[in-house]
């Protein structure tokens, strides 16, 4: 088969070594990709939301499957685009999507569903939100309405600091605020594939956001995951897709608005027992792809044919993982995510690439070959072992392999829990 992969960081790099490593598997694309994935795939130099030339390409390179893993062309529809097209594309469409992409039609959706999240309200006047603000409870959580377009979500302590947040977002041309009540207990990610009606369980991963020690710090996209979440029994799998996937799927098709991709569920487990669903991930997020893919032992591009087929139920029944552990620690330049280092040497890579799974995040080449930072997250190492005590100690002896001279990291990836339950 020839494979689309449509994005440029870490988890196209990392899905795109692994496709490329099938016996079914003639090519791999990658628009735009990054410098690290040529070595493996073809590059080419189409942007993600550029989904009018994608469709050109993948019709003239007769390519059998996209996969859209930037959420910027799922964004633009890229799903109709390409089904319009008769081209074969595994990503939900704009309009189904809207649940993964928009804070606020998520909120406004679970509540209309019952899917069990935290109170919350929805303002596009700043004095409206900070007369919220100033009534609520403390600690407070303050979010732009925009998904994964950098770190928007802030955890205020007192209404001091939860109105100059608002303030703050309101004076960068947000047009919409969500607050919503902080819920103690151990957050994690749940994701599934799906054909629009039935789903079927592919990982779960617990990632580490903050950028201090004991999650502290600045909220980021996530600094460090393991896979996966060791509290998830079979009771608990069942009432997530009782309260959570199947309400959230039905819903979706009753206006034939069907999602079939992959559908990534931030939830909140309490001390009781309960959910409270945080949002939806239209894709794998980084970390959490290298975790959920550094165990998966099925072929990927077949399962996610057989959704786009509506065949998954049939060819399927469960998705084979390996009985283990994974665990991802990401090593940053400079103070993310507040400014980054640019044109720094990285060394170690392939010491380190020998025990471990390397992607990378943001990196260039120089005119040797050798790779540099980029600034931002940089690179994310991750391994496997039959304990999660074990997998993290694996990950981190390939970390001290490499070097680069502003390298930050966490050093609790997988040795501490995050918020007690």
């Amino acid at each position: 088969m020839k494979i689309l992969i449509i994005g440029s960081g870490a988890k196209e790099y990392t899905l795109a070594k692994l496709i490329s490593q099938y016996e079914n598997t003639s090519l791999v694309f990658v628009a735009p990709g990054n410098a690290a994935i040529d070595e493996f795939a073809n590059c080419i130099d189409i942007k993600a939301d550029d989904v009018e030339n994608l469709v050109e390409f993948a019709k003239a390179n007769e390519i059998d499957l996209t996969i859209a893993c930037s959420e910027k062309s799922i964004e633009n529809n890229i799903a109709e685009q390409f089904n319009e097209a008769g081209l074969m594309v595994f990503a939900p469409t704009a309009d189904a999507a809207r649940i993964t992409t928009s804070k606020s039609v998520s909120k406004k959706f679970m509540y209309k569903t019952k899917i069990p999240t935290a109170k919350f309200g929805i303002f596009d006047r700043e004095n409206m939100a900070i007369d919220y603000a100033r009534k609520s409870k403390y600690p407070l959580v303050v979010k732009t309405d925009e998904h994964m377009h950098g770190e928007n979500v802030y955890i205020c302590d007192n209404f001091k600091i939860a109105k100059r947040t608002i303030e703050d977002m309101f004076a960068s041309k947000q047009k919409k605020v969500i607050i919503e009540d902080f819920v103690p207990g151990q957050e994690f990610s749940y994701y599934v594939v799906t054909d629009g009606y039935n789903a079927m369980p592919i990982g779960s991963v617990v990632t580490y956001k903050g950028t201090l020690e004991g999650n502290g710090g600045i909220i980021t996209s996530g600094l460090g995951a393991y896979s996966p979440f060791y509290m998830i029994d079979r009771n608990i799998e069942s009432k997530i897709f009782k309260e959570i996937v199947y309400p959230a799927l039905d819903e979706l098709s009753k206006n034939e608005n069907q999602y079939i991709g992959i559908l990534g569920i931030d939830i909140i487990l309490d001390r009781a027992g309960n959910f409270n669903v945080i949002e939806f991930n239209p894709f794998f997020k980084e970390p959490d792809a290298q975790s959920i893919l550094d165990l998966l032992d099925d072929n990927i591009t077949n399962i996610m044919k057989a959704a786009i087929e509506g065949t998954l139920v049939d060819k399927y029944t469960e998705i084979n993982v390996k009985p283990l552990f994974s665990s991802s620690v990401v090593l940053s330049s400079g103070n993310y995510p507040s400014e980054g280092k640019y044109g720094e040497a990285i060394q170690g890579l392939e010491d380190a690439g020998e025990s471990c799974e390397i992607a990378h995040f943001n990196t260039i080449k120089d005119n040797e070959g050798n790779f540099l930072t980029a600034g931002g997250r940089t690179i994310v190492v991750t391994a496997n072992a039959s304990t999660l005590e074990k997998a993290a100690q694996r990950a981190y002896e390939g970390v001290s392999l490499i070097n680069f001279e502003s390298m930050k990291y966490r050093k609790d990836i997988g040795k501490t829990i995050l918020i007690g339950c």
